[in-house]
């Protein structure tokens, strides 16, 4: 067992706050959050020790601010390696850029780090703060009453029972808690097989950039690695392998070769090599009485633009501060929400990274006419895979239009995002830079413009806007007030002691 784990006895029966099912990086990162808080919580995990394969490489900019408020993102970084862009080749010599330099954070960059380095750091601040890592748990079903949650797990010793005030799925794809809940999870499948390996490059990799190279019939992404490493991967070719099926080396080699470009995607030394498929899902719903899904156990995407660990810990940045209110008596419908905001962001991740349309523009883009229009197409991509300038929309009325209840199909995503210069300070909407304290609502205002307490919730931290912020505020409005998360709750328009554009969530919390 790891160092930062527990053993237990059979028989044994705990009882927290909050039980996590699945010691990943969704998980983990909700038990520090949850530390923070000081809401005690549990975390189980099937497998004794952290799965050394590296999985999920990228921590954008809104991650790392919240690595930043536990303290942990100069460790996460020391344990990867920085990026400001992501260039995309073309077989026709064509580049194009992203570029994360202009964003609105202390952080303009992302880091590309393998997913266990992630999972260790987490593990360790999350038991060095007094939180519970139970490993070669594996949880097989839980009952719940209006009191709480009595789950039960298993280990090679015999059986365990665990109660706790909220169970939060946070196993992955295949998720039993999801299973157990009998929730759907509807979505596609990507037809190809995607190619990945590992290992050292021929040619040393861009000291600023993660690259992406388009051939005539597939792609690959190459993302470097700390130590000189990198992974080649992506869906190099039409073709889709047999699941069970071993991928040699020699094969990888031909079929990225085929590519056309070269010493570029070779390897001196190959570590690891492998194979699998991509999914598109969403589960129905997030949310089952006082059980919650999170991360993989609630919505997979396409791994372009590296946002499945970021949109895991927006979940658990989501989902924090609704469980210490719960712990704390607020009356709001705060997993309610969480259910309503969070899937509306997966699906706004799975539009985002939907690319196959955007990789076939490039392909084509053979005049200086065509390239400068798909260039000016990807302004927008760095906001979105920052996950910096998410906005939640209000609860729809009746007769509005659902959420679409499926991610949509790769090849519809639009060619184009909004770009941040549209980014106002309505409600719903996140405000990038700003560091909440746990548990607090801030209110930002102009200068001249300090609410009185009287009309703001209870504890109401207040800071002045900073210049830029100043820029996002909709016109009339001279204050905001922000939620734990970072997301506007209401403006403040003109007129005195008035509090228009409140969420309903944010009235029932203060009232």
């Amino acid at each position: 067992m790891n160092r930062n784990t527990h053993s237990a006895r059979a028989n044994d029966h705990r009882t927290t706050d909050v039980l996590v099912v699945g010691a990943g990086p969704t998980g983990l990162m909700l038990g520090c959050l949850l530390r923070h808080h000081d809401i005690a919580c549990t975390v189980i995990d099937r497998r004794d020790t952290i799965d050394p394969r590296t999985r999920a490489v990228m921590v954008h900019a809104a991650g790392l601010e919240i690595l930043d408020t536990l303290g942990l993102r100069t460790t996460v970084e020391d344990a990867g390696v920085r990026r400001t862009r992501i260039d995309f080749h073309t077989r026709h010599h064509a580049l194009f850029t992203v570029d994360f330099t202009t964003l609105d954070t202390p952080f303009p960059y992302y880091v590309n780090v393998p997913q266990p380095e992630v999972e260790a750091v987490l593990a360790d601040h999350f038991t060095a703060t007094g939180g519970r890592l139970l490993r070669g748990l594996r949880y097989t079903g839980h009952q719940e009453d209006e009191h709480g949650v009595t789950a039960e797990a298993v280990t090679d010793d015999g059986p365990h029972t665990l109660t706790a005030r909220h169970l939060v799925g946070a196993d992955g794809a295949s998720s039993t808690v999801r299973t157990a809940l009998g929730i759907d999870f509807p979505g596609i499948t990507y037809p190809m097989s995607y190619l990945l390996a590992e290992g050292a490059p021929t040619r040393p990799a861009d000291p600023d950039a993660s690259a992406m190279y388009i051939g005539p019939a597939g792609a690959v992404s190459l993302l470097p690695l700390p130590h000189g490493a990198v992974r080649i991967a992506g869906p190099v070719s039409p073709e889709a392998l047999d699941r069970d099926s071993e991928l040699s080396t020699r094969h990888f080699r031909d079929t990225v070769d085929a590519l056309g470009f070269g010493p570029a995607l070779r390897f001196e030394r190959v570590d690891r090599i492998a194979h699998y498929q991509v999914h598109e899902r969403l589960a129905e719903r997030f949310t089952s009485g006082r059980t919650v899904l999170a991360g993989d156990a609630a919505h997979l995407n396409s791994p372009a633009g590296g946002q499945a660990m970021n949109t895991g810990f927006g979940d658990a940045w989501a989902l924090a501060w609704r469980l210490a209110a719960l712990d704390a008596g607020s009356p709001a419908p705060l997993l309610a929400d969480y259910d309503r905001e969070r899937r509306a962001a997966a699906a706004e991740v799975a539009r985002t990274t939907g690319v196959l349309q955007l990789l076939d523009a490039m392909r084509h883009a053979t005049t200086e006419t065509a390239r400068d229009s798909v260039q000016r197409s990807l302004t927008g991509y760095a906001e979105a895979w920052s996950q910096l300038y998410l906005r939640y929309h209000p609860a729809p009325t009746p007769a509005a239009t659902p959420a679409p209840d499926t991610a949509p199909a790769p090849d519809t995503a639009p060619l184009a995002l909004p770009a941040r210069t549209g980014h106002r300070l309505h409600p719903g909407a996140r405000v990038p830079g700003h560091r909440p304290e746990p548990g607090h609502h801030t209110c930002l205002h102009l200068p001249d413009a300090t609410p009185d307490p009287a009309h703001l919730p209870p504890h109401t931290r207040t800071a002045e806007l900073t210049p830029t912020q100043r820029t996002w505020l909709p016109t009339g409005t001279t204050a905001v007030l922000v939620r734990p998360d970072g997301h506007v709750a209401r403006t403040l328009p003109t007129g005195p002691h008035t509090t228009a554009g409140a969420t309903a969530e944010t009235e029932k919390e203060a009232a």
